[in-house]
């Protein structure tokens, strides 16, 4: 029995152990993850990662920190079904983990082609520190590479391979990159700067058939409108699906993750969720959001061991996300998409400039090219209006553009 059991040993999971240790809770702690190695980094796999040759995980923690914090860290055990009736998880091999209160950080895994798509699973995905392996070996010998799906995952790898000197090709369903996540501006100066080095792009393209042509040791992504594409590789990165099977089959809430209040609590009172898998109720926008990235995982980590222990509240944070693309470097933060216009401080073509999203005259969103300084100052600035942000920057905006 361990008075709460936390499932997934992500950031935000080992994020909510150590959140509730520093709230001096001093109750039982058990984190259980289906991977053999320590808790580790995952932004780097897509990132830096795929560039270095003797590449090994960054642990999260040092092995030392679950030992000396009470954690009992439980690795290789599959966790395939809960009974929050009666309090306890079961794994793979009939375990019972009883519990007082559960956490689930169990994450997301990447979308995959459909089977009518990819029959045989050529396309590989990126997620954990084995696919990192089984993609670096495939890249070893490779000339070009194919990447389905152009948002910040696609943009990293598709990066990455063009420093290492081979062909990429980008293929997006979409009508720009990164369309999710960034503004059009943004969009269009990292496209700019990407086709500079060689990278080719087919927009709003779908993808019919991809297939291996073992005679000829090559990979062939065929488009619905016939054209076919040759790589050595096929990545895709199409997004990823919450962990959610475990709370659905157990009776829980979920829809696009595991429907969580503003404090994280699920449909069942003693049961939690956190980081990727989870849905959390957004009081303002009145729905549920899922925010996938560490930043946003670790605050509702510290919300969650909050309400678990009865402390107060930690104050509430705009999510924050970040990207690395060879030299580019975007942070962002805040409701790119609910601007209604945006104004861009400091010339693009310096190559570190910031975009301000506004909507009704008030910031909402920003986003920086290669100006972390900068962003950290107008993080906090999210809510104002635009006349004060610009006497407060000491700035005069330009007339706003509408999108």
């Amino acid at each position: 029995m361990s008075d709460i059991l936390i499932i997934g040993a992500s950031h935000s999971g080992v994020a909510v152990a150590a959140a509730l240790r520093s709230a001096k809770y001093d109750g039982s702690i058990m984190l259980v993850t289906e991977e053999n190695v320590l808790p580790y980094h995952r932004p780097p796999l897509s990132k830096e990662a795929l560039s270095k040759d003797d590449y090994s995980p960054t642990p999260l923690r040092p092995e030392t920190f679950y030992a000396s914090n009470r954690i009992d860290l439980v690795q290789s055990v599959k966790i395939v079904a809960l009974n929050v009736a009666e309090s306890y998880a079961l794994s793979e091999d009939g375990t019972r983990f009883s519990y007082g209160h559960l956490v689930l950080a169990c994450g997301a895994e990447p979308r995959r082609l459909s089977t009518s798509v990819d029959p045989d699973g050529v396309a590989r995905t990126l997620r954990t520190h084995e696919d990192l392996i089984g993609l670096k070996a495939r890249l070893a010998g490779a000339k070009s590479v194919a990447i389905i799906g152009g948002g910040l995952i696609g943009m990293e790898i598709a990066a990455m391979a063009l420093a290492k000197g081979l062909g990429v090709t980008v293929i997006e369903a979409g009508s720009r990159l990164m369309e999710r996540t960034v503004s059009k501006s943004i969009a269009n100066y990292v496209l700019d700067r990407h086709l500079n080095q060689g990278l080719h792009v087919r927009f709003d393209a779908a993808v019919a058939t991809v297939v291996r042509d073992c005679g000829r040791g090559v990979d062939l992504v065929t488009l619905s409108d016939g054209e076919q594409i040759e790589a050595d590789i096929v990545v895709v990165a199409i997004g990823a699906a919450p962990h959610e099977n475990l709370a659905r089959d157990a009776g829980l809430e979920v829809n696009n993750g595991i429907l969580v209040s503003e404090i994280g609590c699920s449909s069942h009172p003693a049961v939690y969720a956190i980081g990727d898998c989870s849905a959390w109720y957004d009081p303002v926008l009145g729905r549920h959001v899922r925010n996938e990235a560490v930043n946003p995982g670790q605050d509702q980590a510290k919300i969650v061991a909050a309400a678990i222990t009865g402390a107060a509240p930690p104050p509430k944070r705009l999510p924050r996300y970040w990207s690395h693309q060879a030299a580019i470097q975007i942070q962002m933060s805040g409701d790119v998409n609910g601007a209604d216009m945006e104004a861009v401080l400091n010339a693009p073509a310096s190559g570190a400039f910031s975009v301000l999203g506004f909507k009704s005259d008030r910031l909402v969103a920003i986003q920086t090219i290669n100006a972390p300084q900068q962003f950290g100052k107008l993080h906090d600035m999210i809510g104002m209006d635009r006349d004060a942000l610009a006497a407060a920057l000491d700035v005069e905006f330009p007339p706003p553009h509408h999108h």
